[in-house]
């Protein structure tokens, strides 16, 4: 396949981290680069940290700027609800970053613009790359494009289905913008097919997987009595059903044996270490990383899943796949692409911890003949989410982009 000059952007470029898609933004690059294409990524930093020297990081060219607006997106945490407000407005259309990426364009001149999380960065970077004659690709990892706030919830953390007017003109603006777009991917086709609902315009559209390097097979050892040991490494918020796994844990036959394992951190930690007291086969891990993630994951039998919210593509659905474990999941969102019920794991009536203590209940009495099931069965995820593979989709998917313009052009 032609070596290409691949400009990749997303509002954030690891070390700087919010959650997976950063990961799997450097993941892409990193393997791009190293079958020879020339890869540079454009990102964000803080006011003061520029002028941001240039980076170079296993193969990739790494260019940061600050575009003009009340703050950095990334330390956006504290910020009041009118402040965001009127950053969301900059946002729109912020010129200052089109002016930056227009440079850049220039001085870099690549043959495709591969977009991931905009927001912060602003889609004037589509309009940008049109007008100089590069091709766009996009991938949605959340709902920033339709959703102020990415996760299609309104602030009792219910499914947001009749969006409020300020909204309303939010998803308008941003949908239209996508008619610069040559193709929209996401990992899952539940977040295309919620765009499209919404109206978007991108030219094209194509489901690619997710791809994250993936452990060494390892046997996985069942000793007889042990406890089955279940999982949950998410952040503590209430999206990610940590209330809903806690009340959950309360209806369990207080003689079943179980075990879980609590692993992230967040605004509920307090509420699982008050779970923790009352319960001994509550285990709190804190965040995890590195050697004690895959300690963790070696250790557990099933992975929990329980999210309120429209989740695109987990990656820690993958993971545990590719440690051997099934998983429990909330019947909502994209999960089921990736959880087959019955198949490679349970799905359960999301928000409803009696439907999550039954599953729950199920696996631990039913035990190592279920659980073998479900290792088996996703063997066929895992070999469809290396990174590799990934890297194969985009490139055909960059090459595609750019015959149908030249042809368009001819």
């Amino acid at each position: 396949m032609t070596n290409r000059h691949i400009m990749i952007s997303n509002n954030i470029y690891p070390p700087f981290m919010a959650g997976g898609a950063e990961l799997i933004v450097a993941y892409l690059a990193e393997e791009l680069a190293r079958r020879g294409n020339r890869v540079t990524v454009v990102s964000t930093c803080g006011p003061q940290m520029e002028p941001y020297p240039v980076e170079h990081k296993n193969g990739v060219e790494i260019l940061r700027f600050f575009p003009k607006n009340l703050y950095w997106h990334w330390e956006r945490t504290a910020v009041p609800g009118y402040k965001k407000a009127l950053w969301h407005l900059r946002d729109a259309w912020n010129t200052d970053t089109g002016k930056r990426f227009r440079t850049i364009l220039g001085s870099h001149k690549p043959d495709i613009l591969h977009t991931h999380l905009i927001d912060g960065l602003s889609p004037i970077l589509w309009r940008r790359a049109q007008q100089a004659g590069v091709g766009v690709v996009h991938t949605a990892h959340d709902y920033h494009i339709i959703c102020p706030r990415s996760v299609m919830l309104t602030r009792d953390m219910k499914i947001c289905n009749n969006p409020k007017l300020p909204c309303q003109i939010y998803r308008h603006w941003h949908l239209n913008t996508t008619k610069d777009v040559d193709l929209f991917c996401s990992p899952s086709q539940f977040l295309i097919d919620k765009h499209i609902e919404s109206g978007l315009l991108a030219t094209r559209t194509q489901v690619v997987r997710n791809g994250i390097p993936l452990p060494a097979p390892q046997p996985k050892v069942r000793q007889p009595g042990a406890p089955c040991r279940f999982l949950f490494p998410a952040r503590h918020t209430v999206e990610k059903g940590c209330l809903v796994l806690i009340e959950a844990i309360k209806r369990l036959p207080a003689d079943l044996n179980a075990e879980f394992m609590i692993a992230g951190k967040g605004v509920l930690e307090d509420k699982f270490k008050e779970a923790a007291a009352a319960d001994p086969r509550i285990r709190i891990l804190g965040f995890i990383s590195g050697p004690q993630k895959e300690e963790a994951f070696r250790a557990a039998d099933c992975i929990l899943v329980p999210s309120l919210w429209y989740e695109n593509a987990p990656v820690v659905i993958v993971e545990a796949a590719a440690y051997g474990l099934g998983v429990i999941g909330s019947d909502i969102g994209a999960i089921p692409e990736f959880v087959r019920h019955e198949k490679t794991g349970l799905l359960f009536e999301p928000g409803n911890p009696d439907s999550l203590a039954a599953a729950i209940t199920r696996i631990v009495r039913e035990g190592t003949p279920l659980l073998e099931r479900f290792a088996q069965e996703g063997q066929a995820l895992v070999a469809m989410s290396s990174v590799e593979k990934m890297a194969d989709a985009y490139q055909q998917e960059y090459e595609r982009v750019i015959a149908d313009r030249q042809k368009k052009a001819a």
